[in-house]
């Protein structure tokens, strides 16, 4: 299960720490062969993200947007449970509750999230299912 940091890999440009994996996980999705499950928020974050980078305009966030959407990831709205469960996990390990909400996920679905933060995935090593993007190869995505 992939956050923010990761998804937003497959829009940016080469020199991205990690795009190579980012891609080889989406690639292994279009093939069928993992299933991504998404947080509602992610959609906003990578919106949000992309609005404020100085070489994108209105018009090719909105592609990307599209672009997203039109891969039908499996993507779960927020719950009052999940979100309790994020505000605790952001006490715990000292993040954001929107970096905490997509690790909830993961914990809820009993799915391995990933991330490209190198921050958050250090604060988050203790916890078995979480995986920094850099340690994942394109044999297993």
């Amino acid at each position: 299960m992939p956050d923010t940091s990761v998804i937003l890999k497959w829009f940016l440009h080469e020199g991205e720490i990690g795009r190579e994996q980012a891609l080889a996980m989406r690639h292994a999705y279009l093939e069928g062969r993992v299933q991504l499950l998404v947080l509602d928020l992610l959609l906003y974050e990578v919106a949000n993200v992309l609005r404020y980078k100085p070489d994108w305009d209105a018009s090719r966030v909105a592609r990307a947007i599209h672009i997203l959407l039109a891969l039908k990831l499996q993507v779960i709205p927020v719950s009052p449970a999940l979100l309790q469960r994020a505000v605790e996990l952001a006490y715990k390990h000292d993040l954001a509750v929107y970096d905490a909400s997509f690790v909830a996920l993961a914990e809820e679905k009993r799915a391995v999230f990933i991330t490209a933060d190198q921050k958050a995935a250090r604060r988050l090593e203790a916890l078995p299912h979480v995986r920094s993007l850099t340690d994942i190869t394109a044999k297993n995505c």
